[in-house]
């Protein structure tokens, strides 16, 4: 076997990781208009739950941690709770899956939700905690909302993705 085939035999294990943090990015940039970017959609966990839910052999653990240090040092958020909320979103997610039945798109709807809540409720509380500036309790439900209306696209993108990476 040569390197370009074991390359391509295996990228298909690197796509969910190499989503979620290429949409962590995007949410970042600078598309939102001026003093909006409080209230980003949070691309980056809308993926990286879709990729739980739907292959949570290929997201593992590593990719979670990978994901949460990642998501800690763009947003600049308090170190460490960016990477407890996506560790706390995989605990979760995984003990739902072993109790429901086979996942659709509304499932998936319903698990994006509940990991946006968990990761908007874990950096309010710390922000809180620290006291680090005035919280405004509207950017977070904003951000949530949005981040809601938002996921189907992100959905129907992954489910193309994945649809690829299993044929």
């Amino acid at each position: 076997m040569s390197l370009y085939s074991d390359i391509k035999s295996n990228i298909k294990y690197l796509i969910p990781l190499f989503m979620s943090l290429l949409l962590s990015i995007i949410s970042i940039m600078p598309i939102m208009p001026n003093g909006y970017d409080s209230i980003a959609p949070l691309l980056g966990v809308v993926s990286m739950t879709f990729w739980i839910v739907h292959r949570p052999d290929i997201m593992g653990w590593l990719f979670v941690v990978i994901i949460g240090i990642f998501s800690d040092i763009i947003y600049g958020s308090v170190l460490g709770s960016a990477l407890l909320s996506s560790l706390l979103i995989r605990v979760v997610l995984t003990k739902m899956l072993h109790k429901l039945d086979p996942v659709n798109i509304f499932h998936s709807l319903f698990y994006i939700t509940i990991s946006l809540l968990i990761w908007l409720i874990i950096s309010l509380v710390i922000n809180s905690a620290f006291n680090l500036h005035q919280i405004n309790y509207y950017n977070y439900l904003f951000q949530c909302l949005i981040s809601i209306i938002i996921s189907p696209i992100v959905i129907f993108f992954q489910l193309y993705l994945l649809k690829k990476i299993t044929s």
